[in-house]
């Protein structure tokens, strides 16, 4: 033979070099004495000499006919296998992209597989995969031809479980009848095992396995159905199952974490080919003398409404800055000793965290934050109900409420100070926020007034610093409002449950009902005055209501701009002036407002006018009278000094949230302005070469922009910079994001860099779902019963043009607002009572249920009808 082919025995080092990976494992599977079916690999010099041919040479032909017959093969059925150059590395597994061809026999049959085995190192998702993993040496491959095992029950087998990486103790197997070829493509369902490593206890869990993947006398294999019970019963006994098991320990013992393909026939067990585990972490991780042990538990909750899927560097800084900067303030007004604060600087600095570029709160901090203050186990269920969360402070992290835990003597006097001064605050809240709309107003007028981009990279720190002294430095009035909303909003539900409720009463419900009807809610003024225009559009001249009816957002609004319907343009024009920084995901500063793109108002404007739900007073009406029946049934049940103390508290939580929700306006407001000036530096940026576009600046982080214009930036190649964060932010979105709520134990950022660290034993999941899977549970947010069918929306973009639906999504922002006059209902997977979508709906009078248990978004469908209550908070899937 002209080829030196190789083998079980070959040298490691041309193995690894011109063998491929595959068999580089097989010949370490022989040094193990492990059962491998006979096998040889043709080089990939081979490879090299002859990938372009298209076919396999004769001199060749003749060589793997000599190999094959060497090794009792001639006549034999064989697997033709790829074997890649790097495949199966501790770095890139390349699984799946490869091909591989089963049961053939013959030369014509196997050299056509051998060609085919070279044309998949090139093809499309080889390159694909590539170049997403960086990878950029020249595909190489050798092909390993190996006598077929017919097996009767194939599988996998990791020897540590790939899905959950703090498991420690399960060898997990899968198994189907036949080949394994329909398992690892996913086309069919598998036997699931698990068995600990010690003790060989299994758990299983046997699929229904109507089908089975054979062998096809044509070459190949061929789909079947599987008769009888067998399809329900177990593929492995339990004896078959412990012995794949102690297979997979042996190769763990010898290799670390394997990936196996094994396949039983004739009553023998073979190994098939093993491959690292490439998405476990170190070991080190789960070793506290290295990685630490310190718990901490993350929670998304009410932020994810502010920051949905990923949020780029820049904003995530700016917003951090912000909440250590306000939340130290806060402390300071309300008396917190300054040794407290000072030995808290961690707690300050660390309220929010980014977890595979998603918003989080670390919730042990703001638990932390409010042990600083008395009566904190009280209010703690207030925060909780405020921020959204739905699940209390687990019991073992409780001495995180404790003051004397917090690192400083805080004595009983001192408390008491606090506490008075903390009252004190609460009852000037009136002067505070009046002081702070007049701060907002000068700064912000200010500032939009001048042109951002036009201002020198030292003059735009400069203007960053004004909104830092100016407004961030004087936070007070919005912070002290917020612990107003939270103890009036908990105290009121308090004393609904002890004095009003009745047995069956929702408490909740009845509570939200009384908060209704406000009338002077800043966060609805947009949208009343998008139904302002509509009204006009449809009382005004029968072309510009055909313009508006006829025509997509993007045409309505160029015919406006060109002169058709000035008046009407002018409103735009002044709605956008008052509100074009509102707009979906305001709070990250990256995403586009409305003055980049108006097609949203004026979409909802048609909404409104093809469904004429523009009247404001027949939505204030029907507030006002569910409001009234709220109040007729406090006056029925209560008299006296308790009628007068409770609607003192409605009064005063009316008033808090009313306040609320014009100073989170007016937080966005400065968002807005902030937006600008990051665009405007972003745009220097680019003219100083620095980064290749604008839009770049918000891949660096706020200190490294600063940094640069004070001469202390550790770096100024932003360029690859950006690129490496654009590449590894890229990934974020393209993977699953971690669950809603979880903990980690040691450095946090391990969870980044290994999400497999999730421990599913530590997941805190929400309340599950209904036992009936017709119904779906939430919070009741604003009553009403509608029955109608659903628009499943993951974006804004999904809702446009909605007409009396519900509207089923995960998350709004104000920026979703709009939308609301025209849905029949909203289901919203995420939020509270005191979130945003809440307040606003039920201004707005759409029934509406947040929290919604039992994954709505995946559970619904388009069109699929739905009844839902909303003052109940019940979804009944019709």
């Amino acid at each position: 033979m002209s080829i030196r082919f190789f083998g079980p025995e070959s040298p490691a080092d041309d193995l690894a070099r011109d063998g491929g990976g595959k068999a580089a494992h097989m010949a370490r599977l022989h040094t193990l004495g492990v059962r491998v079916p006979e096998w040889c690999c043709i080089p990939a010099t081979v490879y090299d000499s002859h990938k372009d041919r298209g076919e396999l040479p004769a001199d060749v032909r003749d060589d793997v006919r000599a190999a094959l017959g060497e090794l009792g093969l001639s006549d034999a059925l064989i697997a033709v296998r790829s074997s890649g150059i790097g495949e199966d590395s501790a770095e890139r597994s390349f699984a799946g992209q490869y091909a591989s061809f089963l049961f053939q026999r013959g030369d014509a049959q196997i050299a056509k597989a051998v060609v085919d085995c070279w044309a998949s190192a090139v093809s499309e998702r080889n390159v694909a995969y590539r170049k997403h993993t960086g990878d950029t040496s020249a595909p190489r491959m050798g092909v390993i031809l190996q006598r077929m095992v017919d097996s009767e029950v194939s599988g996998v087998a990791f020897s540590r479980n790939p899905l959950v990486a703090s498991d420690r103790d399960s060898i997990v197997i899968d198994s189907v009848i036949g080949q394994g070829e329909g398992l690892v493509s996913g086309e069919l369902d598998a036997d699931h095992f698990e068995v600990h490593r010690t003790t060989m206890a299994i758990k299983a869990a046997i699929a229904h396995k109507e089908q089975a993947r054979v062998r096809d006398e044509g070459g190949g294999t061929k789909l079947v159905t599987v008769a009888g019970d067998r399809a329900r019963q177990p593929s492995l006994s339990d004896d078959q199952v412990r012995e794949v098991a102690r297979l997979a320990q042996q190769m763990h013992d010898a290799f670390g974490p394997q990936d196996i393909e094994w396949a039983r026939a004739n009553g023998t067990l073979y190994c098939l080919q093993t491959r690292p585990i490439t998405t476990l972490p170190p070991d080190a991780v789960f070793d506290a003398r290295v990685n630490g042990d310190e718990v901490v538990i993350w929670d998304n909750s009410n932020i994810i409404e502010s920051f949905a899927g990923v949020t780029t560097p820049l904003t995530f800084t700016h917003v951090n800055r912000c909440y250590r900067e306000v939340y130290l303030q806060y402390c300071r007004v309300m008396g917190v000793p300054q040794l407290v604060i000072a030995a808290q600087e961690p707690v300050f600095r660390n309220m929010l965290g980014l977890v595979r570029g998603r918003v989080y709160y670390n919730l042990v901090n703001w638990y932390k934050l409010l042990g600083m203050f008395p009566g904190a186990s009280t209010s703690k269920g207030f925060m909780e109900t405020m921020m959204g969360v739905q699940q209390a402070l687990p019991v073992e992290l409780s001495h995180v409420l404790n003051p004397k835990a917090i690192g400083a003597t805080y004595s009983a006097p001192r408390r008491l100070m606090v506490l008075l001064r903390t009252l004190y605050r609460l009852t000037r809240t009136k002067s505070y926020v009046a002081e702070f709309m007049a701060r907002v107003e000068r700064v912000s007028r200010m500032l939009e007034a001048k042109d951002l981009r036009a201002l020198s990279v030292p003059q735009q720190v400069a203007v960053y610093r004004v909104l830092e002294d100016d407004v961030l430095r004087h936070w007070t009035a919005p912070i002290v409002n917020d612990t107003r909303c939270m103890v009036a909003f908990g105290m009121l539900g308090a004393l609904t449950t002890r004095w009003v409720a009745r047995p069956g009463d929702d408490v909740g419900s009845l509570r939200n009902d009384l908060l209704c009807g406000e009338g002077d809610l800043k966060s609805t003024e947009p949208t009343k005055l998008l139904m302002r225009i509509a009204e006009r559009v449809d009382r005004g001249d029968a072309a510009t209501k055909r313009l508006f009816l006829d025509n997509a957002p993007d045409i309505v609004w160029a015919k406006l701009e060109a002169g058709a319907a000035p008046v009407i343009l002018a409103e735009f024009k002044a709605f956008l002036r008052e509100f074009g920084f509102r707009c979906v995901n305001e709070l990250k500063l990256e995403e586009p407002d409305l003055h980049d793109d108006p097609r949203f108002v004026v979409s909802s404007v048609q909404s409104y006018l093809k469904l004429g739900s523009y009247s404001i007073k027949a939505m204030e009406e029907r507030e006002a009278a569910i409001r009234q029946r709220a109040e007729a049934t406090v006056r029925e049940r209560l008299g006296g000094l308790r009628r007068l103390l409770y609607f003192a508290s409605v009064r005063w939580a009316r008033r808090a949230v009313s306040d609320r929700e014009m100073l989170r306006f007016e937080r966005t407001r400065m968002f807005g302005v902030t937006r600008r000036l990051f665009r405007g530096m972003g745009a220097n940026f680019e003219r100083l070469g620095l980064i290749g576009d604008e839009r770049d600046v918000f891949y660096l982080t706020l200190d490294e922009i600063i940094g640069f214009h004070e001469g202390r930036s550790l770096a100024t190649n932003f360029r690859s910079l950006v690129a490496l964060r654009r590449a590894e932010f890229a990934e974020y979105r393209a993977t699953p994001a971690p669950p809603d709520r979880f903990v980690t134990r040691g450095a946090a950022t391990t969870v980044m860099r290994y999400p497999g660290v999730l421990q599913e034993a530590d997941l805190l999941a929400s309340e599950g779902a209904d036992d009936d899977p017709n119904i779906l549970r939430g919070t009741p947010c604003s009553p009403g019963v509608v029955e109608a069918p659903v628009r499943v929306a993951e974006s804004l973009a999904d809702a446009e043009g909605i007409s009396r639906e519900i509207l089923v999504t995960e998350r709004t922002d104000p920026g979703w607002v709009p939308v609301f006059p025209a849905c029949a209902g909203l289901i919203i997977e995420r939020g509270s009572l005191l979130s945003h979508s809440a307040v606003v709906a039920r201004e707005l009078g759409v029934p509406t249920i947040v929290g919604v248990r039992g994954k709505p978004m995946q559970r619904l469908k388009t069109g699929q009808r739905v009844r839902m209550d909303g003052g109940k908070g019940e979804v009944h899937i019709l």
